[in-house]
């Protein structure tokens, strides 16, 4: 069945021969859409399914009514849906397995070769070797010789810390955390505020007491001195 009129097809020729003798080859091409269905509103008609097709006598692609070459639909038809899609196509010929390959089709071809489409790659047109089957694993070599003996924690902790620092981490982490002091203790900086707190709960777990008036001051210096004990301020107020 023809396409309707004013629909732009392609028209896709192909000649096979055998390359064993040189004669006309046989067997058959297929195309098949990518997309299930491609509708063209602008036509009125949705196009959908696939078209099987064989080489004539002389090797040659004809359609239906054995003109030389098959009409196709171009895949960038303008108001199409969808609007990008590509050919699948399928050669299948005598004595040889099938070979697969993708087209895409413009509307500003008449004609279009497929032969070219599967020419092959002149860089890889040499016989490439196909890797055989993995033969059984080989007897275990002979033992290595030892490697010098490590050493232990301590010394690499000491070689690590003596060591440059040339891109300054160990010096902004020294920035960034409290250090450990001998024994796994924390530092000075946890002892002194301990201090602090001890101070502010008093001597023997007391609380220290405020007194004094709140009308004439006498209850805020109390509290002034308490916090300068404590280490929390330094009270540097005047009469």
């Amino acid at each position: 069945m023809p396409f309707p009129p004013g629909v732009p097809t392609v028209r896709v020729t192909y000649t096979a021969a055998s390359p064993a003798g040189g004669g006309p080859a046989a067997g058959t091409v297929e195309f098949v859409p990518v997309a299930p269905a491609i509708a063209l509103p602008d036509y009125g008609v949705v196009f959908s399914g696939r078209g099987l097709y064989t080489l004539d006598a002389d090797g040659r692609l004809v359609d239906e009514d054995g003109t030389i070459g098959v009409p196709l639909l171009p895949c960038d038809i303008p108001g199409a849906n969808p609007s990008e899609w590509i050919w699948q196509v399928t050669i299948s010929l005598d004595g040889a397995g099938p070979r697969r390959l993708y087209l895409s089709l413009s509307i500003t071809q008449e004609t279009a070769d497929l032969a070219v489409a599967t020419q092959p790659d002149p860089s890889r047109a040499h016989y490439v070797a196909v890797p055989g089957p993995r033969g059984e694993q080989g007897p275990p070599g002979p033992p290595g010789s030892q490697g010098p003996p490590t050493t232990d924690t301590a010394e690499r902790i000491a070689a690590h810390t003596a060591a440059v620092d040339p891109h300054g981490d160990r010096s902004w982490a020294s920035e960034q955390f409290y250090p450990l002091a001998q024994g796994g203790a924390l530092s000075a900086e946890f002892t002194g505020l301990a201090s602090r707190v001890a101070a502010l709960e008093g001597a023997g777990g007391e609380v220290p007491h405020v007194t004094g008036s709140r009308a004439d001051g006498t209850a805020l210096a109390t509290l002034l001195a308490v916090l300068a004990t404590a280490g929390v301020i330094v009270d540097d107020t005047t009469e």
